[in-house]
């Protein structure tokens, strides 16, 4: 039982809050010794052990004080670094807020330009289109008025044929 209790004792020793715990007993118990001597009458002895602890004191809140300051500089290096992370990260954020929307301008420039070039390419298919309609019908045209000229070349041979015969 005593080798559990010694084995939780000296862990509890190394751990930073444990060695704060012992150096203010340390400090106490050195003020309480100085008591008893300033009681028994041993002033010489009382005023050293008196002197020690006054040191020990001393050294506990200079010591104290200076992890405190530690820690606290700690905090803000702490936060000054979430700080420069934010930033970092917002601007990271504005970059690509930017690069989105100059996304969506290509995008959108892009989906005008090719609807620009299908209206275009449509608006020429559709006159090439009417000029090869009316090509036709002057084709057509030029047909029937050869077929009509022709037919009436024959009409005409046929006349001259008959007259030629009954002459």
């Amino acid at each position: 039982m005593w080798a559990a209790f010694v084995r939780q004792f000296a862990a509890y020793a190394i751990t930073r809050r444990g060695k704060k715990l012992f150096a203010l007993i340390g400090v106490l118990a050195l003020c309480f010794g100085a008591a008893l001597l300033i009681d028994m009458r041993f002033y010489v002895s009382a005023s050293f052990v008196g002197l020690l602890a006054g040191f020990s004191a001393v050294a506990y809140v200079v010591q104290h004080v200076k992890i405190k300051r530690a820690e606290h500089q700690r905090l803000l290096r702490k936060a000054e670094v979430a700080r420069q992370r934010a930033l970092i990260a917002q601007a990271r954020l504005d970059r690509i807020d930017t690069a989105k929307s100059a996304m969506r301008g290509a995008v959108a420039d892009a989906a005008h330009l090719v609807a620009h070039n299908v209206s275009v390419v449509a608006n020429e298919a559709l006159l090439v289109a009417k000029e090869t309609v009316e090509s036709v019908e002057r084709a057509v045209r030029t047909a029937a008025g050869a077929g009509e000229t022709i037919r009436h070349a024959n009409v005409v041979q046929t006349v001259r044929s008959w007259w030629s015969l009954k002459a």
